[in-house]
């Protein structure tokens, strides 16, 4: 019987359904002496929820304010600073983590620019083979009063095409794909399909490689990504001659 992931008595926003996803893909790390990292940790309520899930486990955070955490067990770490600082992230995986975190989770700005900076950042550096990065909240990319996020337009709402049917298909565009949020994870599926993007017999830059992640699942609101146990070569995703640049969309 797993070990059942309760928010009650947690001062955490964190819905049932999130909680009822990381149940069924943390299950198996409950027991285990887990090094978990989560930006945006707001009143730090679900940084205590993880470290009783994880009884073994050490629990880092980081806010953009100061956090104070009471912990008797001393597995809390709290930082605070800006999720897109790279250098503050590689003090934080040297200090708390230097064989890195089994899992990431981006609880933070839920602004596109930014959580693709410490998506590949830490991903690439600081997430261990096998472990799982986790985004939420990832669809304030739908709505306009969001700082980088668009209202949804349906393609139906396109302007009308004209020409081949092909050319009607190559030109048609989902707008609200290519904002905030939405448009950070459309740029994650790339990854998916490097070994086709990589291959010079269909037009790619190379050299060949596989993508970095195993798989990546998409839920209302949170995507979970699961990082290979390793690439050929000691390749990293995101590394490959173009490749990266392409995945990235930079």
């Amino acid at each position: 019987m797993s070990k059942p992931l309760d928010a009650s008595g947690y001062d955490t926003d964190k819905s049932s359904r999130y909680l009822n996803n990381y149940q069924e893909h943390f299950r198996h790390l409950a027991g285990q002496e887990v090094f978990l990292l989560e930006l945006g940790v707001h009143k730090g309520g679900s940084l205590l929820l993880w470290r009783d899930y994880f009884e073994k486990g050490r629990i880092v955070g980081l806010d953009v304010k100061e956090v104070p955490i009471e912990d008797a067990t001393g597995r809390i770490r709290v930082y605070q600073g800006l999720q897109q600082d790279c250098a503050l992230l590689d003090r934080i995986g040297g200090e708390s983590a230097p064989r890195g975190f089994d899992v990431i989770i981006d609880d933070a700005s839920h602004v596109g620019e930014w959580t693709r900076v410490s998506f590949w950042h830490l991903f690439e550096r600081h997430l261990k083979p096998g472990g799982i990065y986790v985004i939420e909240d990832w669809r304030t990319g739908y709505w306009d009063a969001w700082e980088d996020g668009r209202r949804y337009r349906s393609p139906r709402q396109s302007p009308g095409l004209f020409g081949s049917l092909a050319d009607a298909l190559r030109r048609r565009r989902f707008p609200s794909h290519d904002h905030g949020m939405v448009g950070v994870i459309k740029q994650l599926v790339d990854e998916l399909g490097m070994d086709m993007i990589t291959n010079p017999e269909r037009g790619g830059s190379g050299p060949q490689r596989d993508p970095g992640f195993r798989k990546m699942e998409i839920t209302p609101g949170q995507v979970f990504i699961w990082k290979t146990q390793g690439l050929p070569g000691g390749q990293e995703a995101g590394q490959g001659r173009g490749a990266g640049d392409a995945a990235r969309g930079s």
